[in-house]
Order: C-alpha cells, then sequence, then structure tokens
C-alpha cells in the first residue's frame, strides 16, 4: 500500500526537478540569447525616441503653421486686404453650423473687406417632413400637391433660383441673371425668376419658419448688395442639422444651374480638440463626400469648391474663389482634399 508520505516525496521529487529544469534552461538562453534579445529592445527603444523627437518637431511646425496662417487671415494683413472691398458676400448654411466657425468666416471677409454679411440660413423644418407645414408651405407658395420628397425639391429648386435672381449681374455676360433671360421651356413656374418674386419667396419661407434670413436690412436686395453681383459661400460642417446630401448640395447646384460663378460651397472637418497636437488633414481625416460630388461633371464648371474652412488657409481660399469669380468670372475646385485642382487659386491682384 502506498502511503502520503510516498506522495509527498514523489511531488517534492518532481517540482525539484522541474526547479533544476528551469534553473538550467534560464542559463542557458542567459548565455545564448539574451544579449541579442536586449540589444533588439535598445534598438527599438531609440528608434522609438527618434520617433518621438521626429512627431514632436512635425507637431511644432504645424503649430507654427497654423500661427502663421491665422496671422496671414487677420484682420490688416496683405494676404486679405482689400480683396473682397466691392464685393457683397451673402453666407449660405444650415441651422448647427457652430457659431466659431461662422466667427472665423466673418472674421476673414471682413479682413478682405467685405461688408457683414447677410446669413440665409436654414433650418431643420426645411426637409419638409411635417406633413401640415408641408400642406402650408405649398399653399403659399402656390405649388402642386405633391408628397414631401417632391415638396423638398420643388422648395429647394425655388430657393436657388431665388438667391440666383439676387445675384445680379452675371459675371460672364454682364447681364442680369436670371431676371433678364427667359425661363427655359418647360420651366416650373412657380420658381422665381425675377428679384420682387424672389424676395416674396424667401419672405414665405422665412415667415413659415423654413429659412431663416439675417440681416439688418431684412428681406431686402439692399441685404443681398442691391443687385450690385453679390455671391455667396454655402458652408457645410459635420454639425449641421439639415441633410448635406437632401438639401444642402441640391440648393448649391440650383443656385450654380441659374447663375455659375456665384457660389463657392466651402467644407469643414471636425477641429482638433484644445491642447491636441496639430496634424495634417490629408492622411488622417477624409474629404467630404459632398465636395466630391460637386468636383464631378458640370458643377465643376459652374460653382467654386473649398476644402477645410475651419482652418486659415481653407478661409484664405474661400476669399480668394469668392475674388476670382468677381473678378474673371471663373471657379475652381480648391485644397487637398480629393478632386481639389490646387490649394489656392491664384492670387487676384487687388
Amino acid at each position: 500500500m502506498i502511503n502520503f508520505r510516498f506522495h509527498l516525496i514523489s511531488l517534492v521529487a518532481v517540482f525539484l526537478a522541474l526547479g533544476v529544469g528551469v534553473a538550467a534552461g534560464a542559463s542557458f538562453v542567459n548565455r545564448a540569447t539574451v544579449e541579442s534579445l536586449q540589444g533588439r529592445v535598445e534598438d527599438l527603444d531609440g528608434a522609438y525616441r527618434d520617433r518621438g523627437a521626429e512627431l514632436d518637431a512635425l507637431g511644432r511646425t504645424l503649430g507654427s503653421s497654423d500661427e502663421q496662417a491665422a496671422a496671414l487671415a487677420a484682420p490688416g494683413r496683405e494676404a486679405l486686404a482689400d480683396t473682397l472691398t466691392t464685393q457683397p458676400v451673402a453666407l449660405v448654411v444650415s441651422d448647427g453650423v457652430p457659431a466659431e466657425l461662422l466667427n472665423a468666416v466673418r472674421s476673414s471677409l471682413s479682413a478682405a473687406g467685405a461688408a457683414e454679411p447677410t446669413v440665409v440660413r436654414l433650418l431643420p423644418a426645411v426637409g419638409l417632413e411635417d406633413a401640415p407645414l408641408a400642406n402650408r408651405v405649398r399653399a403659399a407658395l402656390q405649388l402642386p400637391d405633391g408628397d414631401a420628397t417632391a415638396t423638398r425639391r420643388r422648395v429647394n429648386a425655388g430657393l436657388g433660383a431665388a438667391l440666383a435672381a439676387l445675384s445680379g449681374p452675371d459675371p460672364l455676360s454682364g447681364a442680369t441673371t436670371p431676371s433678364s433671360t427667359v425661363p427655359p421651356a418647360g420651366a416650373d413656374p412657380t420658381v422665381p425668376t425675377d428679384v420682387t418674386s424672389a424676395l416674396r419667396y424667401l419672405s414665405v419661407l422665412d415667415e413659415q419658419g423654413v429659412i431663416s434670413v439675417e440681416s439688418s436690412a431684412g428681406i431686402t436686395l439692399e441685404a443681398f448688395g442691391g443687385g450690385s453681383g453679390v455671391r455667396y459661400l454655402e458652408i457645410l460642417s459635420p454639425t449641421d442639422q439639415v441633410s448635406t446630401t437632401l438639401t444642402m448640395i441640391p440648393l448649391a447646384q440650383s443656385v450654380a444651374g441659374w447663375a455659375p460663378a456665384v457660389m463657392t460651397v466651402a467644407a469643414a472637418i471636425p477641429q482638433r480638440g484644445e491642447g491636441a497636437a496639430p496634424t495634417t488633414t490629408t492622411a488622417t481625416e477624409p474629404t467630404s463626400d459632398a465636395l466630391v460630388e460637386l468636383r464631378r461633371g458640370k458643377d465643376a464648371t459652374r460653382l467654386s469648391t473649398v476644402d477645410d474652412l475651419q482652418e486659415a488657409f481653407g478661409r484664405i481660399a474661400a476669399v480668394y474663389a469668392i475674388a476670382e469669380q468677381q473678378q474673371r468670372g471663373t471657379v475652381g475646385q480648391y485644397g487637398t482634399g480629393t478632386g481639389a485642382s490646387a490649394p489656392f487659386p491664384t492670387v487676384p491682384a487687388g
């Protein structure tokens, strides 16, 4: 019979053998590979420290670039000074656009010499998903019956035509667009084609809570430059409360379809958090799909687009794009994202 003492001795012998084996193996590894492994760890540590130093230097460089760009876009600096002195500008934004972004754009426009811009703010109700509201809008604008989608499309088309009608002289021909032209055959008769009907259209949408026209002059021609050729800057941001695909992009296309070279669409990406290290935008942040869409086909010949409006360089590019439309009647696609033709337009000659 095998007793407990026998088991205990056997277990002790087993663990003793394991201990001797581990000690011997460790001794062998120490002699054969530990020095090699230690060398590799030291090499990796050195490389890691080198990369860290390079990233710190890159962050300082990008931070300095941000500061320099912000200084260039500041009031009184030559980068923007007098660029838009005689050019009225109106902003087309969605409810939800960050106040700090809107203020930064206003600051850049002011630095360029532009007067305080009128803001056409699209409210969430512009989607017309509320049936009673859609019915009231259809009645006020004398639109034909239809579902929410059809009504939204008609309102978008009409709003675009109204803004175009208020844009003043065509930069390409000098003719007033579109009020001096005959609407194309089969055009929607509810679409405004002159200043009077355009102002009424805006007033109805404002009264119904679909848009808000923010101007000290009210909803008047003076709010849109008095017929002297207002240009529109539509801002797209990640916090917009109105659909980019269903509303903002079709609106820009409608304006550009009636009046080419009066619309610039600029997109902002999420801003870096406070204290976050500066990073490049092209490697880690996606280009707006909306801008990519506008940079294809006929839209690219009718309106301008700009990346990175949240950055000072993006705001400078937006100002130059507006000036390019004013001075040359041409458009372009600017920034660092997909479909951009250049970071900036050619600097206007004052």
